[in-house]
């Protein structure tokens, strides 16, 4: 399972973040289809939370595609970093103070397909993509080149590069533990 993350360097962080991603597959995959659709009222189902981690996923391997010397020209010049858990905290923050995940990442799904196990296959393998994709970015950049620039984020506002890595591995936690807390389960420290 996904647990409290305690990576700085980019090397420990690909670490983590394939072990995480390779535990998220799992528990979604462990999840039967007959309930991996279920729609609670106000509530995103499995696969809306899964639908939605796949769109952040892509959104944030966006950043890593750009060649590390432009990212700064880009988006603006940064000197350091937040921890993990200084991150965590900030993201809490906004959240307790009512942020809600932006209209372009809302998951839009058939939440009664006529198969839901193929339905299912379908999104966990759109998921397994994104996070390879992610790792994949990460691989052309160099520890370093992390804290020179900052990206936008929706709802933090402008975010390091390693702030960002950080932010997707907790944001990930996040949602296994909103369904987590939508199966009845106890939700996993993070």
């Amino acid at each position: 399972m996904i647990r409290k993350m305690d990576a700085y360097t980019l090397s420990e962080i690909r670490t983590e973040m394939a072990r995480a991603n390779a535990a998220l597959t799992e528990f979604f995959a462990g999840i039967p289809a007959e309930t991996f659709f279920e729609h609670p009222p106000r509530v995103w189902s499995t696969a809306e939370n899964l639908a939605h981690l796949c769109k952040t996923v892509r959104a944030a391997t966006l950043a890593y595609r750009v060649p590390a010397r432009l990212s700064g020209l880009i988006w603006g010049s940064a000197e350091t970093s937040r921890s993990y858990d200084e991150l965590v905290a900030s993201y809490k923050a906004v959240l307790d103070a009512g942020a809600e995940s932006p209209a372009a990442y809302v998951p839009e799904l058939d939440n009664a397909p006529q198969d839901a196990e193929a339905a299912k296959q379908e999104l966990l393998q759109r998921w397994q993509q994104a996070a390879g994709k992610l790792e994949a970015a990460l691989a052309n950049w160099q520890d370093e080149d992390l804290d020179k620039a900052k990206v936008p984020h929706p709802v933090l506002g402008k975010l390091t590069l390693r702030e960002l890595l950080f932010f997707t591995l907790y944001h990930n936690l996040h949602h296994i533990n909103d369904v987590r807390q939508l199966r009845g389960e106890a939700r996993v420290d993070g």
